[in-house]
């Protein structure tokens, strides 16, 4: 795995602070969370944000697919995207997606979802697991 200090955003000019994107948040904006299903970074969820598997997401995001997610179908023609993942790299290669199928205001959070649950961002717990049945 590379180390993170060599790992290179392509899309830098799009990442935003946290505190933004929770005002992007309250204002509407379609939140896309492509942070991998890893217990270890399990912390929680922003409300409201759409799960998205980075593997699927050419399907997923490309406004010609019959598989497009109905909050982008549904999104205005100007309607702000923010994507996350756990730490930013992983929003990079969606970023470029979204940009490639010409959806203009796309942002993604700078130090991902381990900065905004730093920064005591609001989350959505996770549920407990079940006691012994």
């Amino acid at each position: 795995m590379a180390n993170p200090e060599t790992r290179v955003i392509h899309h830098a000019d799009q990442l935003i602070e946290p505190d933004a994107a929770e005002r992007k948040r309250q204002a509407g904006a379609l939140f896309i969370d492509v942070r991998r299903n890893r217990p270890d970074a399990k912390k929680g969820d922003i409300e409201g944000a759409v799960k998205v598997d980075k593997a699927h997401a050419d399907e997923l995001l490309d406004p010609d697919s019959p598989a497009l997610i109905s909050q982008l179908s549904d999104l205005p023609e100007d309607g702000e995207i923010v994507v996350f993942c756990n730490s930013e790299f992983g929003s990079d290669p969606v970023i470029e997606k979204l940009n490639e199928y010409g959806y203009r205001n796309v942002t993604h959070v700078r130090g991902g979802f381990a900065r905004w649950h730093a920064e005591a961002l609001p989350i959505i717990e996770p549920p407990l697991p079940d006691g012994p049945q």
